[in-house]
């Protein structure tokens, strides 16, 4: 019997008939029937006709002749690579490998009802007739012309960086001389490449590293272990044992025949495997054959990957390798990125100032940190690193520099990516021009030289802003007068050493030495909001404001309130000369009372009217009832608990017995409203200006105010009682009352008659005229107190320290008016060591009633 070859089956299908003729032209007839155990994936006549006419039909049919029989129902695997007549172009001893993988329809009943797909690299033919047999080998009818494969170069470095293999593509592609080996060497080769989501494993900044040229190194080492010398296929492992085989980088990879496919190392398997190409072959892994500790990432390389490259190559170039390889160095690195035209600090010094010790593993707060740069301008200390927070929730480095994303963690170093260097903290005068609130202290700072990098040199100045200075008041403009005072002042507030918010201590004092030679003691609260001085037995609570404003020599605070040392002593007649306030201090003189009113221990509230006013007002040392006067503008302090005059929670008395003022509301800025009470029934609301104000050391309070306040609440009458308005039969019922009263009156004023009668009658005969008021000045642990009454008396004392308890106070005359001869009313106990003081009280003239 004739045997029956591949050509006669082809020639005797009216379906081949192209398919003979270029078998023909081509001479492969020759090859074909000389062929034995082959497989030919023959395409029909009507996949020839759709062929492009540049289509290198010859070279493919070459392709599609297998040195191997494949038959359907033998295929004891799902997949298998075999190899055709045609040798590779870029390895010419290899010949071409062709995958073939068998495929399952949901209808197979028997292996003859086998489906087969041809798979070569990108492409694919479906085999519509299959396992045609003839004596020499086997004819499958395929549907489509199967392309010749790529080279590895072109699958994993060409333009398209393929789908999944993105990431491996493009580090793959920064070593060109990969491919120029393997063209070079003319021999195959195996890929096992990484999905991209293999690449999860790393954060964005170490896949970063490896894409930059400081991570050549161990990109190179990560691409040489997933590269392995020649093509290495699922059924290599023929006996399911496993094939070691050498990467590039040297290590041993362990290949082995899974059920799922192929199995590395034993520990991932491909997703898929044996994607052929003309000089080797790719797998595909969905992770890594290295583990992350493989890349031994450290600060260095974090930089790298954060683009700090500049800042990174000048550390190195100062022999920074030790901190910056140094994994178990406890550290945080302020990195500057790069950026278009942006310079790099170029000293050691600057370099360290980017440095700080301790993990900074979070950005919530602001915070200020001591950096590694120690320098002679801060007496051998750290200078610090302010880190601020915005409206917007950025974060911002010493002001300028801007933080581009939260701590990076490698080790026990934390990295914060910042847009620019810092630069080192200016000089002072620098500094502090930026603090606009302080405007005062920065001209006097300049007029006394304080600026002086000798002065400032390591301190902390507590600088009081503009509201410090106008809440002093009259205290202010004394302390500014003065060079000598305010330069105490100023220096009692600046320590001796940096001290940083940081430092600030909410559940204890600090003591610290102060530049005037002082100690002062510093505690806050627990939000750093407010700042208590304590200054001897002085003690002052101020708001902070600004906070760690830093410059070369230390640290500046702004603070709300001055405290006041103990070494500077500002009294009440020091206040009111810094208010030009004249005119009421000599009256005070010439009532006899500024030796008390305005002592230099005085803790009397005294509304000072301006001199203008008292000139307006023609109030002179010969003016009626002067101590009256001005007894209503002196104020003492009672028991009624509250806070400053001007708050309204106390009411205070005057000097002038039985009359008390306080603050009802405030109309408007300084303008108040004042009430003057005799009675209850009895007061005058007065409204008035506070001009200026200031208080003592001794605690006394100065307000100069607009006007004078007026005596006529002394002589006013109560309005009727209620009872009075209640019509006709209470008038009438209180008619008969009335009458029995004027005829009391009628009697009384008889005998006053008589009584004044004599009195004239004893001046006649020689009696002192001489009138005086006298106050009574009391001592007490709260402070100096005085009464102002009248003397109703027709002799002198004979002795003016000693005063009875019947002492006589100036009060309302039964006749209505003010005058020095008055009725005697109880005033209560009287201090058995109170001391009389003779003062004039009006002339002569006016003496008598």
């Amino acid at each position: 019997m004739a045997s029956v070859s591949i050509v006669d089956l082809l020639s005797s299908s009216a379906d081949f008939t192209l398919l003979v003729r270029v078998l023909q032209r081509t001479g492969l007839i020759p090859v074909l029937n000389m062929a034995r155990n082959v497989t030919f994936f023959a395409p029909s006549d009507e996949v020839l006709k759709k062929l492009p006419t540049d289509f290198d039909v010859p070279t493919l049919l070459q392709y599609l002749i297998i040195t191997d029989p494949i038959v359907s129902y033998n295929m004891t695997e799902e997949e298998a690579v075999y190899f055709s007549y045609l040798r590779a172009p870029a390895a010419p001893d290899v010949p071409l490998p062709l995958r073939v993988q068998r495929l399952q329809s949901s209808h197979q009943e028997t292996a003859d009802d086998a489906g087969m797909q041809l798979v070569i690299g990108s492409g694919a033919a479906k085999v519509v007739r299959h396992d045609w047999v003839a004596d020499n080998g086997i004819i499958q009818v395929v549907d489509a012309m199967v392309p010749l494969p790529g080279t590895l170069c072109e699958a994993v470095a060409g333009p398209a960086n393929k789908g999944d293999m993105r990431l491996f593509s493009q580090l793959f592609v920064k070593h060109p001389m990969i491919c120029f080996l393997l063209q070079y060497a003319q021999d195959t080769a195996t890929l096992l490449v990484p999905v991209d989501s293999a690449f999860d494993v790393l954060n964005d900044v170490e896949l970063s590293y490896l894409m930059v040229n400081a991570g050549h190194d161990d990109r190179l080492r990560f691409l040489g272990s997933h590269f392995l010398y020649s093509s290495v296929y699922r059924q290599n492992d023929t006996l399911g044992l496993g094939t070691n085989v050498p990467s590039m980088s040297g290590a041993i990879v362990n290949i082995k025949k899974s059920e799922r496919g192929i199995k590395f190392n034993g520990q991932v398997d491909a997703i898929e495997s044996d994607v052929v190409f003309q000089n080797g072959v790719i797998h595909t892994l969905p992770s890594f054959l290295t583990p992350w500790s493989f890349f031994e990432f450290s600060p260095r390389k974090y930089l790298y990957g954060l683009n700090a490259t500049r800042f990174t190559d000048e550390l190195l170039f100062h022999k920074y390798d030790h901190v910056l390889d140094d994994t178990n160095r406890v550290q945080t690195i302020f990195a500057p990125v790069d950026a278009e035209g942006g310079d790099m600090p170029v000293s050691e010094k600057t370099l360290e100032y980017h440095f700080t010790d301790g993990l900074i593993d979070s950005l919530d707060v602001s915070m200020i940190l001591p950096s590694r740069l120690s320098l002679p301008s801060l007496r051998g200390r750290h200078q610090h690193i302010l880190v601020t927070i915005d409206e917007n929730g950025e974060f911002w480095v010493d002001g300028k520099s801007k933080v581009l994303r939260a701590p990076l963690l490698i080790g026990n170093t934390a990295i914060i990516p910042i847009d620019r260097a810092l630069d080192l903290p200016p000089s002072l005068h620098y500094a502090a021009g930026s603090i606009y609130e302080a405007r005062t202290t920065l001209q006097i700072f300049e007029s006394l030289g304080l600026f002086d990098d000798d002065v400032v040199k390591g301190s902390t100045i507590f600088f009081p802003d503009d509201s410090a200075w106008e809440k002093l008041g009259s205290a202010a403009k004394f302390i500014l007068s003065s060079s000598e005072v305010v330069k105490e002042l100023l220096c009692s507030l600046m320590l001796t050493e940096p001290v940083y918010s940081s430092d600030f201590n909410s559940a204890n004092s600090s003591d610290y030495e102060t530049a005037a030679g002082t100690r002062v003691s510093i505690k806050t609260n627990d939000s750093k909001t407010s700042i208590e001085f304590n200054m001897g037995n002085v003690e002052t609570v101020a708001s902070l404001g600004s906070i760690d404003i830093l410059f070369d020599g230390g640290v500046v605070h702004t603070i709300s309130s001055i405290p006041i040392p103990e070494s500077i002593n500002i009294t009440p007649r020091q206040l009111l000369d810094a208010e030009h306030i004249t005119s009421f201090v000599e009256l005070l003189e010439s009532a006899s009372l500024a030796k008390d009113v305005i002592a230099d221990d005085s803790q009397y509230i005294i509304l000072a009217p301006a001199n203008s006013v008292l000139t307006v007002s023609n109030i002179t040392s010969a003016t009626v009832d002067l101590a009256i006067q001005l007894g209503l503008h002196i104020l003492s302090r009672r028991s009624t608990p509250g806070g400053s005059f001007l708050s309204g929670l106390s009411v205070y008395d005057t000097l002038v017995s039985g009359v008390h003022v306080s603050i009802l509301s405030e109309l408007s800025d300084n303008m108040y409203k004042l009430r003057i009470v005799k009675h209850p029934l009895i007061e005058s609301i007065q409204p008035i200006r506070v001009l200026s104000s200031g208080v003592s050391t001794s605690g006394a309070e100065i307000y100069v105010i607009d006007r004078v306040l007026p005596m006529s609440v002394l002589n006013a009458i109560a309005d009727p009682p209620w009872w009075q308005a209640h019509g006709v039969l209470v008038g009438l019922g209180a008619s008969g009352g009335i009458l029995a009263m004027v005829l009391i009156g009628l009697f009384w004023f008889l005998i006053i008659y008589r009584g004044s009668k004599n009195w004239r009658h004893s001046q006649a005969l020689g009696g002192n005229d001489k009138s005086f008021v006298r106050f009574r000045r009391s001592f007490s642990e709260s402070g100096r107190s005085i009464i102002i009454n009248a003397n109703g008396s027709d002799e002198e004392d004979e002795d003016d320290d000693a005063i009875g308890e019947d002492t006589p106070f100036l009060g309302r005359a039964a006749s209505g008016r003010l005058g020095s001869r008055v009725n005697i009313e109880d005033f209560g106990d009287v201090d058995e060591d109170a001391e009389e003081v003779e003062l004039p009280s009006r002339s002569n003239e006016h003496s008598s009633v």
